[in-house]
């Protein structure tokens, strides 16, 4: 299975990703991305928390 974006966060500074990434049939980490650059997170409520963050606006 391929990576899949789950969900468009937006806000003044702009739009983030939180995608969930897939290895082997599995589940292994969720990534929000925003400007240029990936960060892992290990479930769905902090990739939403940090991907508001990064755009400015409370999720």
């Amino acid at each position: 299975m391929a990576d899949e974006q789950v969900a468009v966060v937006e806000g003044p500074k702009g739009k983030a990703e939180i995608i969930e990434v897939w290895e082997g049939g599995r589940l292994i980490e969720y990534q929000v991305r925003f400007d240029g650059k990936v960060e892992k997170c290990s479930n769905i409520g902090e990739a939403y928390i940090d991907a508001g963050e990064k755009v400015g606006t409370k999720t």
